[in-house]
């Protein structure tokens, strides 16, 4: 038996590992909240649930797309907050000029997306810089502007899109799904995806072969913007006001779902199925947390952990 031979038998459970973990975890986490607190399966907490999956699946979609390319996107949190400060300025509580205020946040969003692709692609900023330091910015306007409390004025028109029902489930978990669908097709059966993935995989490799991988990376900006866009108008929906700290979360949650579900930070191996499967674990993770009356710090530690272990157990099977 060669060493090659050895060598390969010993990664297929290492890296079986990585890929079954997340539903695994899923599933520990479902019997643990069911025993450890009786009353998280109510009506209200699973509405909860789907609301989070939801809310975090639509970022977490763009994020999985820029992780793909070997980026990394932490203004996803500015992005959704800036969208319902715009909404709130220019709506101001009239449904008559809503969509008005949302074609000037799509265009916002589009103008930090291409900030942060010309950061990246065309000065060689590291993407983690880059797209923190955009975060810092608009994060910043957006505290001054709301003084680190709720304020604006959504109109109730755009309630349907954050907190409305269609047979039962919330809105925003169908978007996700539709927009997770449309992802998993094109990232699968597209030459733009095939695109992406030899990007992510050797930029270099990719460049000889033809691949334009700059309009790749700043594409997939681009797409992560947009959806952080959707998901502010689904947070501006579902809360009513401009709340300065309520999308600051939403950049790591992307981030974990992802690299939960399995995406490789380091780009080119990971799907759409994947993250659908770590925003579901995000989410029971984050209601059940919050029914156990753990704080902020504490639900960011878990997320943490969960983080070092999924990216632990996908650097064993790909270094075995």
């Amino acid at each position: 038996m060669t060493s090659e031979t050895i060598a390969a038998g010993r990664a297929r459970p290492m890296a079986m590992a990585a890929t079954l973990m997340p539903l695994s975890g899923l599933l520990l986490v479902l019997v643990a909240a069911a025993v450890a607190t009786p009353g998280f399966y109510s009506e209200a907490n699973l509405r909860l649930v789907l609301f989070q999956a939801g809310l975090i699946g639509v970022t977490a979609v763009g994020q999985t797309v820029v992780l793909l390319g070997r980026g990394i996107d932490l203004s996803v949190g500015a992005v959704m907050g800036l969208t319902t400060v715009i909404v709130a300025l220019n709506a101001n509580g009239d449904g008559g000029r809503l969509p008005g205020a949302i074609a000037l946040a799509v265009l916002a969003g589009l103008v930090i997306g291409a900030v942060n692709a010309g950061l990246v692609v065309l000065r060689g900023v590291p993407p983690f810089v880059a797209t923190f330091a955009v975060f810092v910015l608009v994060q910043g306007a957006i505290t001054a502007w709301t003084r680190g409390a709720a304020a604006g004025d959504i109109p109730k028109a755009l309630q349907p899109l954050g907190s409305g029902r269609w047979l039962g489930v919330p809105v925003p978990l169908w978007l996700f799904a539709a927009i997770a669908a449309v992802a998993a097709v094109v990232l699968a059966c597209t030459s733009a995806g095939r695109r992406l993935y030899a990007t992510g995989s050797n930029p270099r490799a990719a460049r000889l072969s033809g691949i334009r991988t700059g309009r790749v990376l700043a594409a997939g900006y681009l797409v992560s913007a947009l959806l952080a866009v959707l998901a502010g108008l689904i947070s501006a929906g579902y809360a009513g006001h401009v709340d300065a700290q309520l999308s600051r979360s939403l950049d790591l949650n992307s981030l974990a779902a992802s690299v939960i579900g399995g995406v490789a930070l380091t780009g080119g191996r990971g799907h759409v199925g994947h993250t659908v499967v770590g925003v579901a674990l995000l989410a029971v993770l984050t209601v059940w947390m919050i029914q156990l009356g753990a704080g902020t710090g504490g639900q960011l530690a878990v997320q943490g952990a969960a983080i070092l272990l999924a990216t632990w157990l996908r650097q064993r099977g790909s270094d075995n």
